[in-house]
């Protein structure tokens, strides 16, 4: 392979954890590529300057870092201008020398090749749950894409066959790219009974890991505890993710029928809170709930994967795709189908961590992450060609 210079741009909000780590994640199958492979190849990233954090965690895998204000100014917003001079060279424009870069939405004349990113069709399943303005944002970019992108990436087959749909004559450029978790490997040194004393919780519960928003479905999980209460049993959960609601007032809703049903004791709402922390909690837990509505392609689900843990997971088509090893399946939105594999776990599984399942995982774990990687890079590949 000769030299090749790829840029990464990681653009999404604080409040989608799923955003950062899939850029992270991109990054770090690429660096976890063999040397021979990984020769010519230049890395680069931008970022925002609001995210030191995913800066500083990004440092060790690639060659060059950008702020997105300052890419923004220099290559995107000069580009998509001058780019439509006929007269003026694209390779004057292209500053940095990329020669693919991921995720973009740069027209049909720039400097670079790019890749459009759709991770799912959400708003048009579940339109209610969004703001007329989102819908026509997420209409606005998705078609900028389909139309003009070299290569269009979605995170699923599902979400292949919806653009297919929505997008005929664009389906030739679209690829399959199902992203991996990565795991750092000295987390499984870790003792995770020390970050459960952190958070002052019980040896015995379940993990939710996020955000409150109305698709991620909370509110199935909160009525599922309902009925066990009514039953006597009054298992523990656990909920990790930012409340930040993009102002729908589901939090608040979740919150308050907590307090209706007399489960105030029994569901802790941690936050936001470090990734290291989640996957000792994960490691900690009995299971895994995941009672989403929809999803592009879950970073939860992958996470579960790579900690060999249990999950109580909906049966929406995503999930169905990914396939958890240890996977138990309810209806989308069955409280009481919810309710009695809850009891089940309660009655059959024990707090983590599981050494001997863990160890098993990391060497597929590291597999499957240059796998990810090659398929990346492929898509480049096929991209420049």
């Amino acid at each position: 392979m000769g030299k090749l210079h790829i840029c990464l741009r990681h653009v999404f909000g604080s409040s989608w954890l799923g955003g950062t780590l899939y850029i992270q994640n991109i990054a770090r199958a690429i660096a976890s590529l063999p040397a021979e492979e990984r020769m010519g190849i230049r890395l680069s990233v931008v970022v925002r300057s609001s995210n030191g954090s995913t800066a500083k965690v990004m440092l060790p895998y690639v060659d060059s870092m950008y702020i997105d204000s300052v890419y923004k100014l220099a290559f995107s917003e000069a580009c998509k201008r001058l780019a439509k001079v006929p007269f003026i060279p694209l390779y004057k424009l292209n500053l940095r020398k990329f020669d693919f870069v991921y995720p973009e939405v740069a027209g049909e004349r720039a400097p670079y090749k790019w890749g459009g990113w759709i991770p799912d069709f959400q708003y048009r399943y579940l339109p209610q749950m969004f703001t007329q303005k989102q819908i026509d944002r997420f209409e606005k970019v998705y078609t900028a894409v389909a139309h003009t992108a070299p290569v269009v990436v979605l995170s699923s087959k599902m979400a292949q066959e919806d653009f297919h749909r929505f997008y005929p004559e664009s389906a030739s450029r679209s690829k399959v790219m199902s992203f991996v978790s990565y795991i750092e490997s000295e987390w499984f040194t870790f003792d995770p009974r020390k970050t459960q004393k952190k958070y002052r919780l019980p040896d015995r519960f379940f993990l939710v890991s996020n955000q409150f928003w109305k698709h991620k479905d909370h509110g199935t999980l909160i009525e599922a505890l309902g009925i066990l209460k009514d039953k006597g049993m009054r298992p523990v959960v656990v909920c990790t993710g930012s409340a930040d609601d993009n102002a729908t007032n589901y939090f608040k809703t979740i919150v308050a029928r907590i307090s209706e049903l007399g489960l105030d004791g029994q569901v802790h709402i941690l936050g936001f809170i470090p990734r290291i922390d989640q996957i000792q909690l994960m490691r900690r837990s009995l299971a895994v709930i995941q009672p989403s509505l929809f999803e592009g392609w879950s970073t939860v689900v992958e996470d579960v994967r790579s900690v060999s843990k249990h999950i109580l997971i909906s049966d929406f088509p995503v999930h169905l795709e990914q396939n958890p090893p240890d996977g138990h399946f309810f209806e989308r939105g069955n409280r009481e189908q919810l309710a009695s594999l809850i009891a089940m776990a309660s009655d059959t599984l024990e707090p983590g961590p599981d050494l001997d399942r863990e160890a098993c995982v990391q060497l597929a774990n590291r597999e499957r992450l240059v796998a990810y990687g090659r398929r990346f890079l492929d898509i480049v590949n096929g991209a420049l060609h």
